[in-house]
């Protein structure tokens, strides 16, 4: 089967428009994936935070059951 494409009478300007908008929508896919980017390391970030602020708080819960076990005498 032939595909044939049928060029508007405009000179051809119907696929420099074809190439501007393909050209935008790639910019534009690039600029949400780097705003997912952005998500992600923000999420990941947040997630790290948390997480070191859970083994301080585990740690300094452990040590005061220390003390306290050492205070006791056992």
């Amino acid at each position: 089967m032939d595909h044939e494409r049928e060029v508007s009478s405009s000179g051809g300007q119907g696929l420099n428009k074809d190439k501007h908008n393909n050209a935008r929508k790639q910019v534009m896919k690039r600029q949400i994936i780097m705003d997912d980017e952005r998500d992600i390391n923000q999420l990941a970030d947040s997630f790290i935070k948390n997480f070191r602020n859970q083994l301080n708080i585990q740690r300094e819960e452990s040590f005061k059951r220390f003390q306290e076990l050492i205070s006791r005498g056992v």
